[in-house]
């Protein structure tokens, strides 16, 4: 944004002015995307994330023309919002190609330096001179051990990898909570933070919330938060504030499996306890629902990087089967839904409506300014899948992220991964090489397996060990 108020870099110009020789995956699509779209991650691109890869310099630019330009888009370009490492990727090489300077050091010398962060680097060799948190995994037993393997990767740098302190961060929320000024200096203008918070993409009317440039926002009990999380290896940030009231809240953990569920209810605690706001949110403005939309909604839904739904209807009640889980439904408006889980928590649930057909995309919002938002899948009911062509599909996988172990039990497909919890889920057939699982949509390939659109486990083994 620095470079966009020093006129290098425009908003909406597309892209492949930019960059006349880069090409996406679906012909003439470049000339659509913008950098606003890229940051308001309502480009079409998947998400990708690869923790381990090169240190040079050069990795950005080799993954936006090695990667990026070849990755399914999972919709029309600005059609839905979908949350896209390579799409921040690519927008941080942007930066990188007019100003003729290494991210990294566009980094240091627009933000890092002019905020006085100086604990924060994208260097590990920088980081290590000082005392570091390391990354937590839990064992079989469920003990904390340290993760030995140090997540560093060029190629994503924009999309991760900075390393950061609270008292650092707290400096990058004082820019952003006084209008674009820091001790003194103005980084960026009133106009341009106005743009980052605003939502560009709204999720649900409950929380009000959506997404603007790189910044997710919601209300809570009358207030406007704005922030952005994040997650590699198993360390977890959450950063949000309040630009009203001049409050922000930063948590930053070493081991993300104990601390992520706790993530949301940990922060609005503090909001509460530091304003003074009321205990109790207000009662769900629910109101009688369009019964006659329903067989529009009704259907499976998948997402373009992971996550799955099914909308169902029995006995005059329509459900949400979420991650195993089915939850009734209640009518905020003709499209737009909420469920409230065991733990209180109420997940607002939005359907896209296009013409008279079934909805095409289900938006679930699964915390306050975080949304996942699902395709319709078409399934044949007539398909009869053939158990014994799935032989060549069991196995070990495995990427930066971690294993996937497919096994048969009988007439049954069972696909275990620790990204999704570390238990067998059953896989229901789509055709001969997709199956639908509580986690999203998995396609054998070859010499591996997807899951979405972009995430890509490399075989490994033909047999998982016992």
């Amino acid at each position: 944004m620095r470079l966009v108020a020093a006129g290098q870099l425009e908003l909406d110009t597309p892209i492949d002015e930019v960059l006349p020789d880069l090409q996406l995956s679906v012909p003439g699509a470049i000339a659509e995307v913008t950098l606003r779209k890229l940051l308001a991650h309502t480009a079409a691109l998947p998400t990708a994330a690869e923790h381990y890869g090169s240190r040079d310099p050069g990795g950005l630019r080799e993954s936006i023309y090695k990667d990026v330009a070849r990755y399914p888009l999972i919709a029309p370009v600005g059609k839905i919002w979908s949350y896209s490492n390579p799409g921040i990727n690519l927008a941080g090489y942007l930066a990188e190609h007019v100003s003729g300077k290494p991210y990294t050091q566009l980094m240091q010398e627009l933000v890092f330096d002019p905020l006085e962060m100086k604990r924060t680097t994208l260097d590990p060799t920088v980081a290590m001179t000082y005392p570091i948190a390391q990354s937590h995994t839990l064992d079989a037993e469920g003990n904390l051990q340290v993760d030995h393997h140090y997540a560093d990767n060029s190629m994503h740098y924009p999309s991760g990898f900075v390393m950061s302190t609270v008292l650092d961060l707290a400096n990058f929320a004082i820019m952003h909570m006084c209008g674009g000024s820091f001790n003194g200096q103005q980084i960026l203008t009133p106009e341009l933070i106005a743009e980052m918070h605003t939502p560009h993409t709204k999720f649900s009317a409950l929380y009000d919330d959506g997404y603007g440039l790189t910044f997710s926002s919601y209300t809570h009990k009358g207030m406007r938060v704005v922030g952005h999380g994040g997650r590699i290896s198993s360390f977890a940030s959450s950063f949000e504030f309040i630009p009203q009231t001049g409050t922000a809240v930063i948590l930053l953990a070493n081991n993300s499996a104990l601390w992520g569920p706790h993530e949301s209810r940990i922060t609005q605690f503090v909001f509460d306890a530091l304003l003074d706001l009321p205990g109790e949110q207000p009662p769900l403005p629910t109101i009688d629902p369009d019964r006659s939309l329903w067989a529009r909604f009704v259907g499976h839904y998948v997402g373009g990087n992971a996550g799955a739904a099914e909308i169902a209807l029995a006995d005059d009640t329509l459900s949400l089967v979420w991650q195993g889980q089915t939850f009734a439904m209640q009518a905020m408006g003709a499209d737009q839904y909420v469920v409230q889980t065991p733990d209180g928590t109420a997940m607002p649930v939005t359907f896209l409506l296009d013409g008279d057909g079934p909805a095409a995309y289900v938006s679930v919002v699964v915390q306050p300014g975080h949304a996942i938002v699902l395709e319709r899948l078409v399934i044949d009911p007539a398909y009869r899948p053939d158990v014994q062509q799935w032989a060549p599909y069991v196995g070990v996988y495995e990427n930066s992220l971690g294993k996937l172990t497919v096994r048969l039990d009988g007439d049954q497909m069972l696909v275990n991964t620790a990204l999704f919890g570390g238990v067998d889920f059953p896989a229901r057939p789509i055709d001969k090489v997709r199956f639908l699982l509580p986690f999203g949509l998995i396609t054998f390939e070859p010499d591996g397996v997807l899951i979405g659109a972009a995430v890509r486990f490399m075989r490994i083994a033909a047999e998982p060990s016992i």
